[in-house]
């Protein structure tokens, strides 16, 4: 994939696309140092992702967020140090697809592209915490546990199967076809949907949903063979 890397910090826009760079999945890395700039370069080249700072000088971060989310289809994952919950919220509220706290930016970005390449989000713990903590909380569901499940999809739900059944990662990439990286990926969506923080919590949803509506579902692969 391309990407356009907006950020004003020199040393850390240096060390993210050195590392983005290095990842198999990644074929050439733009940089901006402002929203102007990285604006610019969208209007000029293709792009498959943006990974946006959220502060900047000029147009900022949440503004040039809502420009790219509300002219293109363009995912955009911010990186920011910002944990208070407003700002979370804004940043949701902005379109932005994902969020990822820069201390453990170059450890999870891997990850964090291929949810957001896949058509998934990615909003790690603490953010999801905040956004939970936000008045009102307009981005996490309150709903009750069957109404979690049933916003999951075909393969989220047979991952979670998986994971009810005591599976580990290389297990389930065997039984459903697909590689390691993905299973991670599904596995941090379905935490999120679920609104819980570890697979214990999730597999215990999917035990007490099961009767109910779930039974259908099992730890298999799709007829269609489709992720």
């Amino acid at each position: 994939m391309d990407l356009l890397l907006i950020e004003d910090d020199q040393a850390y826009q240096l060390a993210m696309a050195s590392h983005l760079r290095q990842l198999a999945a990644v074929r050439e890395v733009w940089v901006a140092d402002d929203g102007e700039q990285g604006l610019e370069l969208l209007a000029s080249r293709p792009v498959d992702l943006v990974l946006l700072d959220l502060v900047l000088p000029g147009l900022g971060g949440l503004a040039t967020c809502r420009r790219i989310t509300t002219t293109t289809t363009l995912p955009v994952l911010i990186l920011t140090s910002q944990e208070d919950p407003l700002w979370v919220q804004r940043i949701w509220d902005a379109g932005a697809r994902g969020y990822l706290h820069k201390e453990r930016a170059l450890a999870q970005v891997a990850l964090a592209l291929a949810s957001l390449q896949a058509g998934a989000s990615w909003w790690d713990q603490k953010a999801t915490a905040a956004l939970q903590r936000s008045d009102p909380p307009q981005a996490i569901a309150t709903t009750d546990q069957s109404e979690r499940l049933n916003g999951l999809t075909q393969r989220e739900r047979q991952v979670l199967a998986c994971l009810a059944a005591g599976d580990n990662n290389r297990a389930i990439a065997q039984k459903l076809g697909i590689g390691e990286g993905t299973v991670r990926s599904h596995v941090h969506v379905l935490l999120q949907k679920l609104q819980v923080s570890n697979r214990t919590q999730a597999a215990l949803i999917w035990l007490a949903g099961k009767r109910l509506n779930e039974a259908t579902i099992s730890c298999r692969p799709s007829i269609d063979g489709q992720p």
